[in-house]
């Protein structure tokens, strides 16, 4: 019993020095390309600075009304949706954090758990199909190092995509571990019910692309691969849809309003302006572009051609020799197919990417992307999960799998460095990322326009009176403002949403301004009690022009109630799901504990 117990101490301690080992790379990893969002204080370019601003600003709408806004407040216009139709749950995150450690640190903690995500995900997609602990860093390390993985977050600083997209890896590992499990437990259901609030409540376009991509790859593999659908049960379906839907259902509150509203806002109706934006963006994937070792050929052009979109060229030359030389019969059979069919879709996604006629030819939704390279990722996702099906191909005990398993040390090698070097070529302009508080205005030049009214009549000319509503009015999702003037007076507002979006009092909306997108209100008729004079006879001019309140606040449209009603449904079934889970899981033990009567 001795020999026995030393030996397998022997192989626990062996054990846990790999697992340490393996955690110690995953953070030198995690630390490697995270340093710029940790150790300086650049501000980036792109968008970074503008989201980090979008986040402060949630939080400020939670410490003053205990509750995130929908709309957008700022010296350009106020009741701006930009929450209604953009990464409102996200934000909304990113402000409650924010609250408790202030904004910079809630900001780059996403960015840093974004990344994380990808790494953990990816590994354990890879362990679960069997690959060894050392090898299951390969795919997650090819997909974080990727260019364009990385140019979102430090040249286009789209924090929402690189959250939504970071995700994925997550997503799909926590669900096929809560599909293949005999129960639901609590750990793979809380990754998969984060991942996803995280996924459908950041990116409303990254949403429409993973499911174009990823779905029919998941299809394909339970039609093609008997193995895959034997994975697949009712039982498994169920517990994944309990968690997904409700985590899903969460973001609602915003995502089913842009659904029914977007065809009515500017950005959502600029369809030749989207479809220029493919046209002239296009030669940025190139194959000169995409098939080359270098990571910064766009440094130094204008924006938005600074964008790098290299592909891991020496990770796709390593699967294609990986074809060759892994085995593809008997057991490996449902492998190869898996390899097939990933990298397949790899190549449909990038002849899509790089022939804007078959882009166009989609319907109109996939034009509103407005750059082609933002399948780039999705390239990356598909060739990843070949890396994984060709791992899994490579446990074959043949020399040639051997020697070719092992020579993805190299392939990833040459991935980092060129992560390390792509990062350290960027010049990290852009101001001191806390000076993005020195105003409580927009910190970037332009306005908001995107999201503004273009369903409403245009109009303009000398009858229009301003009237604008000031921010130290503004309280949570509604702004008053009083307006001593006569019935009929026409007033070119400073409020960014459309009608469709309000509820307004003493007033009614009749339009936009033709030169700013704002809301026009006119007047209406003072109430019949202020109106009527002393005596009971017709109103007097002083009583017809009294003074008025005029409140903007949330509308009642019943997409707005609807998605309310849902997010409320999904996040007390959320939360009730994640809670008693492991109260039924205690109790369940602690039954099987008690000694049975009799």
């Amino acid at each position: 019993m001795g020999y026995w117990s030393e030996s397998m101490n022997k192989q626990m301690r062996r054990a846990l020095i790999r697992r340490a080992a393996v955690l110690g790379a995953a953070i030198a990893l995690l630390g490697a390309l995270c340093w710029p969002l940790l150790f300086t204080f650049s501000g980036f370019v792109g968008d970074w600075e503008h989201d980090l601003w979008l986040v402060w600003h949630q939080s400020v709408s939670i410490q003053s009304s205990g509750r995130p806004s929908r709309f957008l407040d700022s010296n350009y216009s106020l009741l701006y949706p930009l929450y209604e139709f953009y990464g409102g749950t996200l934000y909304a995150i990113g402000g409650a954090i924010a609250v408790a450690t202030g904004p910079v640190a809630a900001y780059v903690l996403i960015y840093v758990l974004a990344f994380a995500a990808a790494i953990g995900g990816w590994y354990w997609l890879a362990r679960a199909a069997g690959v060894g602990a050392w090898l299951a860093l390969v795919p997650g390390l090819i997909f974080v190092t990727a260019t364009y993985y990385l140019a979102i977050v430090y040249v286009q600083g789209d924090w929402p995509e690189f959250t939504g997209i970071s995700m994925i890896p997550l997503m799909a590992a926590s669900a096929a571990s809560v599909m293949r499990a005999d129960r639901l437990r609590p750990g793979a259901a809380l990754a998969l019910a984060l991942s996803s609030v995280l996924f459908f409540g950041s990116h409303n376009l990254t949403i429409l692309l993973a499911f174009t991509t990823l779905g029919p790859a998941v299809a394909l593999v339970l039609v093609a691969v008997t193995e895959a659908r034997r994975l697949v049960s009712a039982r498994g379906v169920v517990r994944v849809l309990g968690v997904s839907a409700p985590a899903a259902l969460l973001s609602a509150w915003y995502l089913l309003p842009a659904i029914v509203y977007s065809p009515r806002t500017r950005i959502g109706g600029e369809y030749a302006h989207a479809k220029e934006s493919l046209e002239t963006t296009t030669f940025l994937v190139s194959l000169r572009h995409l098939f080359t070792f270098s990571r910064t050929s766009g440094i130094g052009l204008p924006a938005p051609y600074y964008l790098a979109t290299a592909l891991p060229v020496l990770a796709i030359v390593w699967v294609l020799v990986g074809m060759l030389v892994l085995p593809s019969r008997g057991g490996s059979r449902a492998w190869t197919r898996v390899l097939l069919i990933c990298s397949g879709l790899a190549v449909v996604i990038a002849l899509a990417m790089t022939h804007v006629g078959l882009l166009l030819a989609l319907p109109r939704q996939y034009t509103m992307m407005q750059f082609s390279y933002r399948l780039d990722v999705y390239v990356v996702l598909m060739l990843c999960a070949a890396v994984l099906a060709a791992l899994v191909l490579a446990r074959a005990a043949s020399r040639r799998a051997r020697i070719w398993r092992w020579m993805a040390v190299p392939v990833c090698a040459v991935s980092l460095a060129g992560a390390i070097w792509q990062l350290s070529s960027y010049p990290y302009p852009g101001q001191d990322r806390y000076g993005t508080f020195e105003s409580y205005g927009e910190v970037e030049a332009g306005d908001n326009v995107d999201y503004q009214d273009t369903s409403a009549p245009k109009l303009a000319g000398p009858d229009l009176q301003a009237l604008d509503f000031t921010l130290d009015r503004a309280s949570g999702d509604g702004v008053a403002s009083a307006a001593n003037l006569p019935p009929g007076t026409l007033l070119a507002t400073n409020i960014g949403a459309g009608s469709y979006l309000l509820k307004v009092t003493g007033a009614q909306p009749v339009g936009v301004d033709a030169e700013t997108g704002d809301m026009v209100l006119r007047t209406e008729p003072a109430r019949k009690e202020a109106a009527v004079g002393d005596a009971g006879n017709a109103p007097s001019p002083t009583a017809q022009q009294s003074a008025a309140t005029i409140t903007v606040s949330t509308g009642h449209g019943w997409p707005i109630v609807l998605g309310d009603l849902l997010s409320w449904l999904g996040g007390v079934a959320l939360l009730l799901e994640l809670l008693l889970l492991p109260a039924y899981r205690l109790l369940r033990r602690t039954g099987a504990r008690l000694p049975r009567a009799g």
